[in-house]
């Protein structure tokens, strides 16, 4: 069991790696659509919580259009708890750096995500992505 586990750890960890390099890089909203339920619930600092492709389409695409360049996330503290056969809680602090057109923005935040990862699909598909 526990080398499952650590498997698992070492996917997610992976996977985290590669969705913040990709938000970084401020990447096209479809690579992300790819790794979010169709009835995602999602909050960020600074805007109600939304539901769904849609919504992370309208969030993403305003907060390239206000920003200067790419961004960057330093995540620490990663805590993944798996809470049923492949469903996790995974937490973590994130330290957002970017720079918008009317401020400069270094903060740090705490993120919860609820995560199912398809074993079919060897995918991870996240249903809730909370930021504080």
């Amino acid at each position: 069991m526990e080398n499952t586990q650590q498997k698992n750890v070492q996917k997610i960890k992976t996977f985290m790696t590669k969705w913040f390099e990709h938000f970084d890089d401020l990447d096209e909203n479809s690579f992300f659509l790819q790794f979010l339920s169709e009835d995602v619930k999602m909050k960020f600092p600074g805007s109600n919580l939304f539901i769904g492709h849609e919504g992370f389409n309208n969030w993403f695409t305003e907060s390239k259009n206000n920003l200067l360049g790419k961004t960057t996330h330093h995540v620490s503290d990663i805590q993944i708890e798996e809470t049923a056969k492949d469903q996790f809680d995974i937490n973590f602090k994130v330290r957002y750096i970017a720079e918008m057109k009317d401020n400069k923005i270094d903060m740090n935040v705490r993120e919860d995500w609820k995560l199912i990862w398809d074993e079919e699909s060897n995918k991870p598909l996240i249903s809730e992505y909370l930021v504080s």
